[in-house]
């Protein structure tokens, strides 16, 4: 079941982007890592269009996180995988004068998908949730790519706080 939900969300948020892309003003693709307060360190892929068509400026962002929970997460010694897969509008804040920082804020959706084994079982626990995002962010645009670092919260779903830094290509 973990592979289906993980297989759906993912040919959603395709769809949902591919949809977009044909009003897109611009395209960017990268990869991130990830610090959750619950879930410690995961890493992914983002993906970010541009909707120019429905309010100037304003971005959609798709990212998954694949995270490596230690084991203390939901018990001493459990086999755990968790991922997450999140859908954001984002909109800059035009600073004057300065273009080699752009800030953001947004929000969005989450769906958390957790799995866990106990020690010595072979019976698997599944839980997914849905939940909403509310970020800030910086990016810092360059020649050929945008470093950026983006502070999340997670209400519900997730229902972590979640630090974020990756790169972005045009």
């Amino acid at each position: 079941m973990g592979r289906k939900a993980l297989g759906s969300s993912m040919v959603v948020l395709a769809l949902l982007l591919t949809a977009s892309s044909a009003h897109a003003q611009g395209f960017r693709i990268g990869g991130q890592l990830s610090f959750g307060d619950d879930t410690d360190f995961g890493i992914g892929p983002r993906v970010g269009v541009g909707l120019p068509n429905v309010i100037s400026g304003l971005w959609l962002v798709g990212s998954f996180d694949y995270f490596f929970p230690d084991e203390g997460f939901r018990g001493s010694g459990a086999s755990v995988d968790y991922w997450e897969l999140n859908a954001n509008l984002i909109y800059p804040v035009t600073l004057p004068d300065v273009t080699n920082l752009q800030p953001y804020f947004g929000g969005g959706v989450n769906i958390a998908h957790a799995s866990v084994t106990p020690p010595e079982s072979s019976v698997t626990d599944t839980d997914t949730r849905f939940g909403l995002n509310v970020l800030a962010g910086l990016d810092f645009p360059l020649q050929g790519f945008t470093p950026f670092v983006e502070a999340r919260l997670e209400i519900e779903g997730g229902d972590q706080f979640v630090v974020t830094g990756g790169i972005t290509f045009p």
